[in-house]
């Protein structure tokens, strides 16, 4: 009887490191890009280890790789059913539809992807499985979708508030070009890039965006003469956005600036400057300019 046991646990452990061996092996081959290899020992694996998700998931791409679309669907099914992450599944199926000119499923699993949380917008946009769908109404919707899941903040209004100030500007303070200006949407949305040059030596950055902690508006400013700000929103309207920050003067005293952009009618944007010496009581315009749109 213990010798029975023991010829059982021995086959049990051959049996266990060749399926291991074949796991390993599989591996190789699919690091390796030798697809066929790979799909052969993964089936053969698959057979002992029919629960692993990721063998089905990597049995597939080699199904896909070498063209076997049918198969490369059934072992992504598999590899779903075995809770691989969902999307990379709706990926790999996306793109087995869409090499096998499948439209409607190819809509179909990319919409039920994106109304779940599938946010790989880059991909989307630049896989080559994709590039013949690119211009059909119901991709570019599900496009959309599939950004705001990537970068929520494209969605959500208070994000969004400042987008009047986005574009390539000159400036001008009385009529008379003073600079230009280079306001640029972050990627994501969730800030906004200031570029400000002169014709003369003095040019300026600065990086604005709304914090979902205090709920407004910062700006951040750095200047080439060594000027810091750091702005925090006072007020804020429809077209219009007003910050407050402390500064230091050449001389080294603190005073208070206020910032205020509003647009106007006409899509120029007024943006002054005003300063306090005695802590908001009262206030003295120090730029005036206006922002037009470059030509």
């Amino acid at each position: 009887m213990k010798q029975i046991l023991f010829i059982a646990i021995l086959l049990s452990f051959s049996s266990m490191v060749f399926c291991q061996d074949l796991k390993e092996s599989a591996l190789d081959y699919f690091n390796k890009q030798e697809w066929k290899a790979a799909e052969k020992t993964y089936k053969q694996y698959l057979k002992n280890a029919p629960k692993d998700s990721l063998a089905w998931y990597n049995l597939a791409i080699s199904n896909f790789k070498t063209h076997d679309y049918k198969s490369a669907i059934k072992h992504f099914t598999k590899a779903r059913e075995n809770n691989f992450p969902a999307p990379n599944i709706v990926i790999g199926l996306s793109k087995t539809y869409a090499e096998q000119g499948d439209k409607e499923n190819l809509m179909k699993t990319l919409s039920h992807g994106a109304d779940n949380g599938l946010a790989t917008y880059s991909l989307l946009t630049k896989d080559a499985s994709f590039t013949k769908y690119q211009n059909y109404p119901d991709f570019k919707a599900i496009l959309d979708k599939v950004a705001l899941n990537a970068y929520p903040c494209l969605g959500q209004s208070n994000y969004r508030h400042f987008d009047f100030w986005i574009g390539e500007w000159d400036v001008f303070v009385n009529n008379r070009k003073v600079g230009e200006n280079s306001i640029t949407m972050a990627q994501g949305g969730c800030a906004i890039h200031e570029n400000y040059k002169t014709a003369g030596n003095y040019a300026g950055q600065s990086i604005n965006f709304y914090d979902p902690i205090d709920k407004k508006w910062h700006q951040h400013w750095v200047g080439s003469g060594g000027d810091v700000y750091n702005y925090l929103e006072t007020r804020r309207e429809e077209g219009l956005l007003q910050f407050e920050s402390k500064f230091m003067g050449p001389n080294g005293n603190i005073s208070l600036s206020r910032l205020t952009f509003t647009l106007k009618e006409d899509g120029t944007v007024r943006q002054l400057f005003e300063n306090s010496t005695d802590e908001g009581k009262t206030w003295t315009p120090s730029f005036d300019g206006l922002y037009k749109k470059k030509q």
